[in-house]
């Protein structure tokens, strides 16, 4: 009965606007000390489809504040997984950390662009009985953002382009935001005055990208390897920042985990690692797990894949 109940409401909500009525399957452990809405930092996402759940892990000892992020891009699962598990499993033993697990919930409402054959809700099984993953789409649903898409994308604040005008939906290409802008830059605005009134000192926005060991084709014929953002840190240029990062690479390859260290380029503008660390005082770092949905297999298994299962990408991000 269960089971048909979880298959009955899938089959619901896919004819219907996810993000509407999709809230978070999340259930908070004992760590979590309160909740709220991203909404809270920001009025213009009040009943939008963004507005997104916002969890705070207080231990009440002094300590520096963190905010993990997951979800900025719905087709990269690992992210949303990790900041869940950190919710429903982790305590705080020292300072505070805020969790999104869902930082653009509008993705979750459309499918995976990149992937049609990938399936909008996988089912799995846990401890806690039969549960089920969204895998969404990398940018803000088109309904929840009303402007159509520009013919060429121009972060607001600089005059860096793209000629994908799509990427105006992009949420890691709006920061740090514009209060009054499109839906998708107030997300980014949002996210900023939380950065703020939180007072947080240093944050993570988790990503996947491609796994190594594909080797792809270009149009004039030449042949590229893929993966050469998987495993990889990006640190905000500030000094500070790239020494973390530095001890972070190392401890981790403790763990057998290639880590590699990047910097923020500053040429490529609206992305987290670079604009969070410069609009505020917290110090930014991105990473990037490997996940098979971004390969060009036709049917690629981004839960169980031999190489790059799920819970190994969970592992990385919680490592």
């Amino acid at each position: 009965m269960k089971k048909f109940f979880i298959i009955f409401t899938v089959i619901i909500l896919s004819s219907l606007s996810v993000a509407a009525y999709f809230q978070p399957d999340v259930r908070p452990g004992k760590g979590v000390t309160g909740f709220g809405w991203l909404s809270d930092y920001h009025e213009g996402l009040k009943n939008t489809n963004l507005d997104t759940p916002v969890y705070f892990m207080d231990s009440g000892e002094e300590g520096a504040t963190f905010l993990l992020m997951g979800g900025t891009h719905s087709n990269e699962i690992s992210t949303m997984m990790t900041a869940t598990m950190f919710i429903e499993r982790g305590v705080v033993k020292k300072g505070r950390v805020i969790v999104i697990p869902y930082s653009n919930k509008s993705g979750v409402s459309i499918n995976d662009t990149r992937n049609p054959n990938i399936d909008h809700f996988l089912p799995i099984e846990t401890k806690s009985g039969p549960r089920f993953i969204v895998y969404g789409n990398r940018r803000t649903d088109p309904e929840d953002q009303i402007y159509p898409d520009p013919e060429i994308f121009k972060h607001y604040q600089s005059d860096f382009t793209l000629e994908d005008g799509a990427e105006a939906r992009n949420l890691n290409r709006q920061y740090p935001g514009v209060a009054d802008g499109n839906i998708t830059q107030q997300l980014a605005y949002a996210i900023i005055q939380l950065i703020k009134e939180e007072e947080v000192n240093i944050n993570l926005d988790m990503h996947e990208a491609d796994p190594p060991g594909f080797t792809y084709q270009n149009s004039d014929g030449s042949t590229y390897s893929s993966g050469r953002l998987a495993y990889m840190l990006v640190c905000n240029p500030a000094e500070t920042a790239m020494e973390i990062g530095a001890i972070a690479a190392m401890e981790v390859e403790m763990y057998d985990l290639p880590i590699k260290l990047d910097q923020s380029n500053p040429a490529f503008r609206g992305l987290s690692h670079l604009e969070i660390g410069n609009y505020t005082d917290s110090l930014s770092f991105l990473c990037e797990s490997p996940n098979p949905g971004m390969s060009q297999q036709e049917s690629p298994d981004v839960l169980y894949d031999e190489d790059f299962p799920l819970k190994h990408r969970i592992g990385l991000n919680l490592t």
